[in-house]
């Protein structure tokens, strides 16, 4: 029973409420770096320089900083600087625009891709077959970069196209914020840039973009050139001056472990040892492109110059596709590596990153992941899923943990780490949170199987009768963890001549007649198949429940029951622990 009150709050005026909901929400914005200027106790990203507030036509008055809500506000900084005063909410979007402001970031998307559509029609009288690549990120980053964007075009000298093309890629749009053209296959010598105004003075704006994209791209090719000079393999020794950090030793250490590693691997997965040498190859060249001036240069490139430099070294194709691939996937919606074998040393370098953290206690708290821990762990599970790879999470780490030193605190730390990331892969494929529990709850250790459970666990919940089932499927499971708790031996198998009652033995002879298909469905993971099947038990199994004692005072006849409960029992165990579920 409950004791509650009923309390009657009388409305308050909208205009008297908004006062302390914006100023509430002025101070709840936080930024990682802000300021304080004057006497001020106030920090904010930028200085406050004027507040507009309105609500429908009424201004809504307050203060913060010093500054007093007000109906101004000010147009773009260099196209329409002065005050403009704003009579309601209804008008100020187009005073705004007017203002040479515009206020809705998808308009903004849509002004700067119909003008570089334009733009692109020009370009095909030059090549017939020129497009802007596609950069969703980067028009997303620009919109709210640009209050009036205008879209300009310019382009660079041809030469520099011998360049590779993600290094064309790294001076175009990681340092100049600029679309890159292509014909559809290959990078041509013309770039798309964004300010923020109108077009006067373009031509300067243009000549200006050119000037420091080609400073940019004559560093490159200098470094192109003479990292080209000593091959990849004479770089190696020089790892020696690298340090990973103080505790992990240098990247020439790394590379050893690597090597190491992917023998082990190779040999699990059933690699040919031809194809496994070409694998450890690449683990004791891939990290030799971190001391190139190019790397030095533009981090972001580290694996996929050195799959390039591995090229002009003379180095097998699939040596150099592995090295390419060893770092992926680099970041959030990044693809994995398309090879299983660069796949195998991507697994590796980062098993062998999230190893070393944890044996030196560099573990992620919170929000504070400096090593980006959190991502290597995806980056490893996301490369067994997409390869469909049987590989033991456990036995990865023991093997890698092995190399650095046992640590067993270590070690539990990061399996829960990966259990937790995993957790997380389900939440994101839209597993329920009671479904998630229930698989987990049964292991996580081979990813794939993990995925698997949990998507045939969300189809078997859409059963007409899944209620009733796992009423059952609960009663089997919560006494056979009670005969746990109490310390009961359960044989191996139930004995038929042993069987008395009706029930029971109705219940073992359904099971005999479908035990052989349920485990060929298990072994093949075909858990919605297996769990078919099974479901025919329901009304056996409550049944014996309803009319047989379990735990029964002759000894033999309660653990020949509890060894039938078992049998069944572990079957609905390979799929999940149905007692986490929620079912309504």
């Amino acid at each position: 029973e409950y004791v509650y009150i009923k309390k009657y709050r009388r409305g308050k005026e909208t205009i008297n409420i908004l006062p302390l909901i914006f100023t509430e929400l002025i101070l709840s914005l936080h930024f990682s770096k802000s300021m304080r200027w004057k006497d001020n106790s106030f920090y904010f990203g930028r200085p406050l320089r004027y507040i507009l507030a309105l609500a429908g036509d009424e201004l809504v008055e307050f203060e913060i900083a010093g500054i007093s809500s007000d109906r101004k506000t000010r147009g773009h900084r260099y196209l329409h600087p002065g005050w403009i005063e704003i009579p309601n909410t209804s008008s100020y979007p187009e005073i705004m625009k007017r203002s040479r402001v515009i206020l809705d970031v998808e308009e903004r998307k849509k002004r700067i891709n119909n003008q570089m559509l334009k733009l692109t029609h020009r370009l095909r009288e030059k090549n017939c077959k020129a497009e802007v690549i596609p950069d969703e990120d980067l028009l997303e980053e620009l919109s709210y970069l640009a209050e009036y964007p205008t879209v300009f075009c310019g382009g660079f000298d041809s030469h520099y196209l011998s360049l590779p093309s993600f290094v064309l890629k790294a001076c175009l749009r990681d340092y100049q914020q600029n679309f890159t053209v292509s014909d559809g296959n290959k990078i041509l010598p013309f770039f798309i840039g964004i300010r923020d105004g109108g077009k006067a003075n373009l031509n300067q704006i243009v000549e200006g973009n050119k000037r420091v994209l080609h400073a940019r791209l004559e560093d490159a090719q200098f470094f192109y050139e003479e990292d080209k000079k000593t091959s990849l393999e004479e770089k190696v020794p020089l790892l020696k001056q690298i340090i990973v950090q103080e505790k992990l030793g240098s990247y020439y250490d790394k590379i050893k472990r690597l090597v190491k590693l992917t023998k082990k691997l190779s040999s699990q997965l059933g690699i040919s040892d031809n194809v496994g040498k070409k694998i450890q190859r690449a683990a004791y060249l891939c990290k030799a492109d971190l001391v190139t001036n190019m790397v030095r240069e533009f981090p972001e490139l580290q694996g996929m110059m050195g799959g390039v430099y591995a090229t002009c070294s003379g180095e097998d194709p699939l040596v150099a596709k592995i090295i390419e691939e060893h770092r992926k996937p680099r970041f959030n919606g990044d693809d994995p590596p398309q090879t299983l074998e660069g796949s195998l040393l991507a697994i590796a370098d980062k098993i062998d990153t999230l190893t070393g953290a944890f044996w030196a206690d560099f573990i992620p708290s919170g929000s504070e992941d400096p090593w980006g821990l959190r991502r290597e762990a995806q980056g490893v599970i996301e490369i067994i899923l997409s390869k469909e790879l049987h590989i033991s999470i456990v036995r990865l780490i023991d093997e890698s943990m092995s190399l650095y030193g046992d640590n067993a605190i270590a070690k539990q730390k990061l399996i829960d780490f990966f259990k937790t990331r995993m957790i997380y892969l389900l939440k994101e494929k839209g597993i329920s949170y009671d479904k998630i529990n229930a698989v987990i709850r049964m292991g996580v250790d081979d990813p794939v199987n993990t995925l698997k459970r949990a998507k045939a666990l969300q189809k078997i919940a859409l059963r007409e009768k899944f209620r009733e089932e796992v009423v059952a499927i609960v009663r089997l499971l919560n006494i056979l963890k009670q005969a746990n708790e109490w310390g009961i031996n359960i044989p191996s198998q139930p004995k038929e001549d042993k069987l008395v009652e009706g029930e029971e033995k109705n219940l073992y002879q359904k099971w005999r007649k479908i035990k052989e298909s349920i485990d060929r469905s298990l072994d093949k993971a075909d858990y919605v198949q297996a769990y078919n099947r099974l479901s025919v038990l329901k009304d056996s199994i409550h049944n014996f429940f309803d009319k047989v004692l379990v735990m029964s005072e002759d000894v033999n006849l309660k653990l020949n029951r509890l060894a039938l409960l078992r049998e069944i029992g572990s079957r609905f165990l390979k799929i999940a622990d149905f007692t986490e579920l929620q079912v309504k």
